[in-house]
């Protein structure tokens, strides 16, 4: 494992800031295994099963988080919960693997994150989500998968801090 340099100084920006949190586990592969395996289910078979009769953009939206949040479990880290919980996801991992994992830039994430709120708290202003949307998202939660796993094989973070 190697320490994880690139989006250091955000992430402990955030930690200061109580968005994000250090925990204790005894095996950070085993439990970031696990949130890879309920993100794969969530893309898989919620997300995919779902793009006919909508609801899909959500369920795509939460494979990808979690995908994201498993990158954070492997570092000791996970968000404080509350408002903002998933922009500090969004801000630590794409500052940290963004370049690696071309699904987690910054832009990207940040598309992802803001149309899903708007689906999920009904937001009248937003542009309703359509199909393509739904496939767009599902393929972008595809792609961070298979980039969190590839970059897991070959170069695991370690705790952070």
């Amino acid at each position: 494992m190697v320490r994880w340099a690139k989006g250091e100084q955000t992430v402990q920006f955030l930690v200061d800031r109580n968005r994000l949190e250090r925990f204790e586990a005894d095996d950070l592969a085993m439990l970031t295994e696990a949130l890879i395996g309920r993100a794969v289910l969530r893309v898989e078979t919620t997300a995919t099963a779902a793009l006919a009769g909508g609801g899909a953009y959500v369920a795509a939206y939460d494979a990808y988080r979690m995908t994201a949040e498993a990158l954070l479990a492997r570092q000791a880290l996970r968000a404080t919960g509350g408002d903002g919980s998933h922009m500090a996801v969004e801000d630590a991992v794409s500052a940290q693997f963004g370049a690696e994992i071309p699904a987690f830039a910054k832009p990207t994430f940040e598309r992802f994150r803001r149309a899903r709120h708007a689906a999920q708290y009904f937001d009248p202003a937003a542009a309703p989500l359509t199909v393509s949307d739904a496939a767009w998202a599902i393929g972008k939660a595809e792609e961070a998968l298979s980039g969190v796993k590839a970059l897991l094989a070959v170069s695991p973070p370690e705790r952070f801090g």
